[in-house]
């Protein structure tokens, strides 16, 4: 199975609570023989994945680089945290650019996508997961961009006229990184 984990990246400060359940979740998709993806980049994605190679996953880190030089010197990058980078076909006009194009990149390639935290990069890799249909695991306790997406889903959901936009995406919301590695489990048979 090839699970994606979104997240927060820019938090200046990760509390010994986030790192635990950051490498509780690594080390559950490394056992459980899972592929994981990530956007190569810091924060709660880097630490799952630092985790999961410890427990024997295989992560593929996908940069908004062209190259490991670049992912190192222009994005401030580590290396550590993926097994396998996947950088960019060409130059974008702007970071920005690049960073949806990565994610775009990514996401049809996930059997699951879990999401912990997040700010706009998180919010709109959880658009992009929803449009193409995917399952996505939404752990309340990191809050942000998961917060935003759940308030965006219930009240676009409510108005839409056209249910086939969003219909066909399992979005399952779960309190706690525990309660995500249950879901996974039942996923996973």
């Amino acid at each position: 199975m090839k699970i994606i984990v979104y997240g927060g990246t820019n938090n200046k400060v990760y509390t010994s609570y986030q790192m635990q359940e950051c490498e509780k979740l690594g080390s559950y998709l490394g056992q459980s023989g899972a592929e994981v993806l990530t956007g190569a980049c810091r924060g709660y994605p880097y630490y799952v994945g630092k985790a999961a190679i410890k427990h024997g996953a295989k992560v593929v880190g996908f940069s908004p680089a062209l190259d490991q030089a670049e992912h190192i010197s222009k994005y401030d990058f580590p290396t550590d945290g993926v097994t396998e980078l996947v950088f960019s076909k060409e130059t974008y006009a702007t970071m920005s650019e690049s960073f949806i194009r990565r994610s775009l990149d990514m996401t049809p390639f996930s059997d699951v996508v879990i999401a912990l935290g997040g700010s706009w990069g998180t919010f709109s890799e959880l658009i992009f997961s929803l449009l193409l249909k995917c399952t996505i695991i939404l752990v309340e306790e990191f809050e942000g961009a998961v917060k935003a997406f759940q308030d965006a889903y219930k009240f676009f959901g409510a108005r839409d006229i056209n249910p086939n936009v969003h219909n066909g995406a399992k979005i399952i919301t779960v309190k706690t990184v525990d309660e995500a590695i249950q879901e996974m489990s039942k996923l996973n048979t």
